[in-house]
């Protein structure tokens, strides 16, 4: 059969990619989207576009027996699932077979066989692949796995047996703590999963993530595209990807992918999926942990290094044709890294941010997968990733050097992101040297990330584009040069104070341009100024400087050859509101860390609760977050109910602290 329509049932970068593969292929394309998704790229760059929904996944990328319809009122032959959403769901894929339309995956069964975790070990064991020790059984009461716990020893690992991504998983290091955390880890993995059965893990602590690229076709043929290394984790979530592994001896390398085909092959696979491992670097053991029956992620450096079109290789397969390829036509050549760019505060816990994106650029130098573009809407509905950062060169030194500079020169404006956080992140001895290990972030960040140090003279220039967004007329529409616009310096005030750092810094007029004064240290002068949209070109110390800039309120963004920079600067008033604001509220509120959904409210008003007691629970791009009680008190106001929807501060419970028990 040959697919000639195709659905692509998803959004993002994903569905772009995938899109762009088939459009190569002559196939046609048909997109679906949300109410959130109306304007988005991918669905502007399909062939066709059909709406499924609301916004909430479930309402519309979940909604199988809606995606099918749209397929066939579209007449697709085929549908694409992508990843997340229903790419491993069993009963989707059965049901796209049933009604007719191929779906882009192996078989229904083999989806439901691997996507159980307990399953999937016991078929891992059959084929002779070493897992590793831990408890699957059907007895889920917390004494048993209580029980399994103290035989497997600790720290142990509790994980959902339908769970992925680092949700409904908890790192136990002592008995004492195992039943709050399988607690946790049910709420999350029925939240997440529908299905609150879990498995016990021996907790390998500096262990590495190794992953093995399989494809198979109905025609009994199975190969492997070589592995990649995901070690580079925060939460049990993937950060940076890479392939082939680093240090990993030939001996071994090949044993792992020997193993991950004869899984493949055991199971009679189909299509493209990924065979998971984790490796003890200590003793050189290796252990199955999951296959995951789709396309990845981070497929991309595995593109990167056999030249292989993955997405082009399951389109023909799902279309019944053969691989086309044998395991000694692949081979891997040269290096590939990827950084995964997300919408996230790494310096607060990782907190999802929302907002629309006011500039985007992608860096030249580099593959980008990105589901985004300038004026797109980042919604709290879905994942936080934006992009991905895809280098390729000749070894391990050189592809970092290229990602590195990629990632300082992409601009993505309007909300925060992670490039700080991924740029020091390539700059970790441990990671530039190959010693990477799945605790590494959190050993290199103990207190957690913090952005570097932002030098005077940028925190100089922060405050003149602020000056300059605050006094649209100080740009000169009458020198002008294209875009450009030569700052004018005669006819105003001449001088005004701002707030950094909660320090007033003092910009001044100047016979050919300004200075700015910050607390305790000598001025900075902007001589020559010029400014374009975004980006602000001026003469300091007899050197031309071009900085690339946003200002959205007293938030200040700027991007340079270093990479890119925030600065919070505030005018007197604002700076008055925010620290009156903050006296008259501490310790006496709940504030959303996040735009989000409520999903739980664990107390009434009129409870008394101590500090530290669960009050709120809040999902944000499929993440849930327990909110305590900031004091010992009286809940006195819960403004919002569980299914609504709040935004980033706003309050969702007031205490009454004078009224403290005794």
């Amino acid at each position: 059969m040959t697919i000639r329509t195709l659905l692509v049932a998803n959004r993002g970068e994903i569905a772009r990619r995938i899109i762009r593969t088939a459009r190569s292929m002559g196939v046609r394309t048909v997109a679906v989207y949300s109410d959130a998704d109306r304007e988005a790229p991918h669905v502007q760059e399909a062939d066709a576009a059909y709406h499924i929904g609301p916004a909430e996944a479930v309402h519309s990328y979940l909604d199988g027996n809606r995606i099918i319809e749209v397929a066939l009122r579209a007449g697709a032959d085929a549908v694409h699932p992508g990843y997340g959403f229903l790419s491993e769901s069993a009963g989707f894929a059965a049901a796209c077979e049933a009604a007719g339309v191929r779906f882009v995956g192996p078989p229904a069964e083999v989806i439901r066989l691997m996507g159980s975790k307990i399953e999937a070990k016991g078929r891992a064991v059959a084929a002779g692949v070493p897992v590793v020790p831990g408890y699957n059984g059907e007895d889920q009461s917390d004494d048993t796995l209580c029980a399994q716990a103290e035989r497997i020893g600790f720290p142990l690992l509790v994980k959902a047996s339908a769970g992925g991504g680092g949700r409904g998983m908890r790192i136990v290091q002592k008995a004492s703590d195992m039943r709050a955390a399988l607690a946790a880890a049910r709420s999350e993995a029925q939240a997440g999963f529908g299905d609150a059965s879990l498995l016990l893990e021996r907790y390998v602590e500096k262990a590495r993530h190794i992953e093995v690229q399989v494809l198979g076709d109905a025609h009994g043929n199975v190969v492997h595209a070589f592995e990649r290394d995901c070690s580079l984790q925060r939460n049990h979530q993937k950060v940076i990807e890479e392939a082939p592994a680093p240090g990993l001896p030939e001996a071994l390398r090949q044993e792992i992918l020997t193993s991950a085909v004869q899984l493949a092959r055991f199971i009679g696979y189909q299509n493209a999926g990924t065979v998971e491992y984790l490796l003890d670097d200590d003793s050189g053991e290796f252990f199955f942990l999951e296959m995951n029956t789709r396309l990845q992620v981070e497929h991309p450096v595995t593109e990167a290094v056999t030249g292989l079109d993955l997405v082009e290789c399951q389109i023909r397969v799902a279309g019944g044709a053969p691989l086309g390829v044998q395991q000694h036509d692949i081979a891997c050549r040269g290096w590939a890294i990827e950084a995964r760019v997300a919408a996230e505060d790494p310096a607060a816990g990782y907190c999802p941010e929302t907002g629309v994106i006011s500039a985007y650029c992608a860096p030249e130098t580099c593959r980008t997968d990105s589901g985004v573009e300038t004026g797109s809407v980042v919604s709290h509905h879905y994942d936080s990733m934006l992009a991905k950062v895809i280098a390729h060169a000749g070894d391990r030194r050189a592809v970092i050097e290229r990602l590195a500079a990629g990632l300082s020169r992409m601009r993505l404006d309007g909300l925060v992101t992670n490039l700080g956080f991924l740029a020091d992140l390539l700059r970790a001895p441990a990671f530039q040297e190959g010693r990477h290990h799945t605790g590494t972030i959190s050993a290199h960040f103990p207190g957690g990330w913090r952005p570097r140090a932002i030098s005077g003279s940028l925190r100089a220039t922060a405050v003149l584009a602020r000056y300059l967004a605050d006094r649209p007329m100080a740009v000169d529409p009458w020198h002008a040069i294209g875009a450009w616009r030569a700052v004018r310096v005669g006819g105003r005030s001449g001088m005004a104070v701002y707030y950094v750092d909660h320090q007033p810094a003092e910009i001044r007029e100047t016979a050919d341009g300004w200075t700015v004064t910050l607390t305790g240290e000598p001025p900075h002068g902007f001589a020559h100024v010029s400014v374009a949209p975004g980006r602000i070109v001026h003469e300091q110390g007899g050197q031309r400087h071009a900085v690339d800039y946003a200002v959205q309120g007293a938030d200040v963004t700027m991007q340079t050859e270093a990479g890119r920079f925030s600065v919070k600067v505030e005018t007197g008033e604002e700076a008055f509101l925010v620290e009156t604001g903050a006296s008259a509220s501490a310790g006496r509120e709940i504030r959303a860390p996040m735009p989000g959904l409520i999903v739980e409210l664990l107390h009434a008003p009129g409870a008394t609760l101590s500090k530290g007691d669960p009050v709120v629970v809040i999902e944000a791009m499929k993440l849930l977050q327990t909110l305590t009680a900031p004091c010992d008190g009286v809940l006195s106001e819960t403004p919002y109910q569980p299914g609504e929807t709040v935004e980033k501060q706003s309050i969702l419970a007031v205490f009454d602290p004078e009224e403290t028990p005794t």
